[in-house]
């Protein structure tokens, strides 16, 4: 699995309820975030072959003062997962979480980004 601090850190400060921490096998896709400016973004494989979009944010000290996690649903599919994301994100940046996230499925953006591609 890729060692992503972040993800655990988010996690271990904000239980999800519709999955554990050990039932993630992967991180297939990620936007990466900034404390207290940006989300992250990240698309995960669980044990039981499903997938989940999950967000998380924290404030300027980390995770473990002001965070939070974001995840509708479990998917079935990568896609359906990438399709559930927002277009854009809400805030200043205005990031194309979507096509950020469609663009490393389908290899024409390199995977974990920070930033938008043309």
């Amino acid at each position: 699995m890729n060692k992503n601090d972040d993800l655990w850190y988010a996690l271990a400060n904000n239980n999800p309820t519709k999955f554990l921490p050990d039932d993630i096998t992967d991180i297939i896709l990620e936007v990466i975030g900034a404390n207290d400016e940006l989300a992250w973004w990240w698309v995960l494989s669980l044990k039981n072959g499903k997938y989940v979009l999950l967000s998380a944010s924290c404030d300027y000290t980390g995770w473990d003062c002001q965070s939070s996690i974001n995840y509708e649903e479990i998917f079935d599919t990568i896609q359906q997962a990438v399709e559930a994301s927002p277009e854009k994100e809400e805030t200043y940046s205005g990031r194309y979480i979507r096509k950020n996230l469609l663009g490393q499925f389908t290899g024409k953006y390199p995977k974990y980004t920070y930033c938008d591609w043309d």
